[in-house]
């Protein structure tokens, strides 16, 4: 079976079989067997056209610029059951399969393409987030559609039976899309040695927060292992689901939401030879569906901002405390001890995290995973296009 990387169809699956084929102006009009009907314009069958002057089946590209595709006009079709072929008025003849042309309901299409995670609050969501033991998740297609699924679902997944090194650690990042390098560096090891002007690098409580909200693109995954917490108390991790929060700002204050969806916050970094910053919503949607596609809060990383009138000026401040709460409830966190061996992965377009002050030396090792990488992995186990 192919699989497409073009279209992400399967196409040498017939699934799909035509009834009939009605040409229309500058358009076909294709009905299939199960009912469905889809419009097609000329130009983008030609521009689909599979042929090999057309498409590189080995690379999953086209061959043709748009500029020298041809503006032709369809001048005889012939089908069957099982094949479609168009007849240009260049001379040209293109072949398509119903299974192909059926991907194409734009509503399909498009309900494909989304991401449906399942939203979850407080500690319920520990029997629900996949714990994979590293051997199967390493070894093992099952192990690796069990930990992509759950990141997906939950945007939370926890891999056990690591060895408590950095070595051991790097494997598992590897494994789950590859070491993004950032100015901390690829694989990072800290403690509460202040490497970097950062909280994180202290025994103080952290709030709850996103990483990296001053990058142009915020880091996707966030891997974490605690190598080791010896002669104190504390430093348990805190978790809230970013879409919960969002959701519930939405249902009970539904302007501070519109204000947060649309109002370019700029957060920043700065220590000695870095200066990062980056403005951006804090909850972004997509346009089409209004699916929530990211949140970028981060109480530290946000700086000092000018304000065009007191109206932007209170409802920034009303909106970022509304939407806090709902990340500062207790209720809504889910709170445990990271400990040696056990790796922490967490989707950090969605996922907040924080933790408890502690006392003695505890030291952490992880990475990031850029959001296209592990998508990417998630998109080659078929989990989701």
């Amino acid at each position: 079976m192919i699989r497409s990387r073009l279209t992400g169809v399967n196409e040498e699956s017939q699934k799909s079989l035509l009834r009939s084929v009605k040409v229309l102006q500058r358009s076909l009009e294709v009905n299939f067997e199960d009912g469905k009907i889809i419009k097609l314009e000329d130009c983008w069958l030609r521009d689909n056209c599979r042929c090999s002057k057309c498409y590189n089946a080995d690379t999953f590209q086209r061959v043709q610029h748009i500029l020298e595709i041809p503006d032709v006009s369809i001048v005889d079709v012939e089908y069957n059951k099982n094949e479609l072929v168009i007849k240009w008025n260049d001379g040209h003849k293109s072949t398509y399969t119903p299974d192909f042309l059926s991907q194409f309901d734009y509503k399909l299409w498009n309900e494909k393409r989304r991401l449906k995670p399942i939203l979850w609050y407080g500690q319920k969501v520990a029997d629900k987030v996949q714990k994979v033991h590293v051997d199967k998740f390493l070894n093992s297609e099952e192990g690796m559609k069990m930990v992509f699924q759950s990141l997906l679902d939950y945007g939370i997944a926890i891999i056990d039976g690591v060895d408590a090194s950095l070595a051991a650690t790097e494997v598992v990042c590897k494994a789950l899309g590859g070491v993004q390098n950032t100015f901390f560096g690829g694989m990072w090891q800290f403690s509460t040695k202040a490497d970097h002007a950062d909280t994180a690098y202290t025994n103080l409580p952290l709030a709850q927060h996103n990483d990296s909200t001053y990058f142009t693109e915020s880091t996707g995954l966030q891997v974490l292992h605690c190598l080791e917490h010896s002669g104190g108390i504390g430093g348990e991790t805190t978790l809230a689901d970013g879409f919960y929060g969002a959701t519930c700002l939405r249902d009970e204050y539904p302007q501070d939401f519109e204000f947060l969806t649309t109002f370019d916050l700029e957060a920043q970094f700065i220590e000695e030879g870095h200066h990062y910053t980056y403005s951006a919503p804090v909850i972004i949607v997509d346009k089409k569906t209004q699916d929530l596609k990211q949140v970028r809060f981060n109480v530290y990383d946000r700086t000092t901002m000018a304000f065009k009138d007191s109206e932007e000026c209170r409802s920034y401040y009303r909106s970022l405390r509304n939407l806090a709460r709902y990340y500062e409830n207790p209720d809504y966190q889910w709170k445990f001890k990271l400990k040696p061996g056990l790796v922490l992965v967490m989707d950090n377009f969605r996922v907040l995290h924080g933790r408890t002050g502690f006392s003695g030396t505890r030291v952490l090792c992880g990475s990031y995973v850029s959001r296209s990488d592990w998508l990417d992995k998630a998109r080659t186990l078929q989990l989701i296009h």
